[in-house]
């Protein structure tokens, strides 16, 4: 039997069976706060309409993205969301407070299909990556909008000072800076050098110039 809050999106979307390439099944779990189940279900079809852009976005030789994903709310009053695998969980208080806060998905869900494994490569990389699929990308935010701390190692903040920082090396110094950095994470074989290689400038060198730029 399946438990109230608890259903299949592609079966709701008018799928069935396993997905198709490039398709993404999502079961959703919202029993433990089914007052949020309309929250959830919308954010669902959300991720559902994203996750084969992504998965466009970070393709990497021989890599496929994980055809199922579970989406679960956690009845609690900590944290904000997290992600182990395949399973995404979010805190209801983090809804309750922030219901427009859709974005939080979408970062959970590049975790999913980053799908790096244990010890890839450096945490603010990882949450870089996230954070500018979910802004720079998801949400549209321009790069002069990012925050720019002023400390010489400020991408290793990760998350939006990361994301800001790959948007413009994106835009300026290294096109496809993030899809490169995505597949050694993928591989395990993340080398800072890889900024040297694609600019002739260490990633330290590459945030100076950006963090002392007219852009706030």
């Amino acid at each position: 039997m399946i438990r109230p809050g608890l259903y299949l999106v592609s079966a709701c979307l008018g799928f069935s069976g396993l997905a198709h390439p490039g398709e993404v099944q999502i079961t959703v779990d919202a029993s433990e706060a089914p007052e949020l189940s309309r929250w959830v279900e919308d954010g669902a079809v959300l991720m559902k309409e994203w996750y084969p852009r992504f998965s466009n976005l970070l393709a990497s030789p021989e890599f496929e993205p994980p055809a199922k994903v579970i989406l679960r709310i956690r009845k609690s009053d900590k944290g904000v969301g997290s992600t182990s695998g395949a399973k995404i969980v979010i805190s209801s208080s983090w809804i309750e407070k922030h219901p427009d806060d859709v974005g939080l998905l979408i970062h959970e869900l590049v975790h999913v299909i980053q799908n790096y494994p244990v010890g890839a490569g450096p945490v603010w990389v990882t949450e870089g990556i996230a954070d500018y699929m979910r802004w720079a990308i998801f949400e549209g935010k321009p790069v002069e909008k990012f925050p720019k701390p002023q400390d010489p190692k400020g991408f290793k903040r990760g998350y939006q000072p990361a994301a800001g920082f790959f948007l413009w090396l994106e835009t300026s110094r290294a096109p496809g800076i993030v899809r490169r950095l995505n597949t050694v994470m993928r591989k395990g074989e993340y080398s800072p050098e890889i900024f040297v290689d694609a600019t002739g400038q260490t990633v330290e060198e590459l945030w100076a110039d950006y963090s002392s730029s007219s852009l706030k």
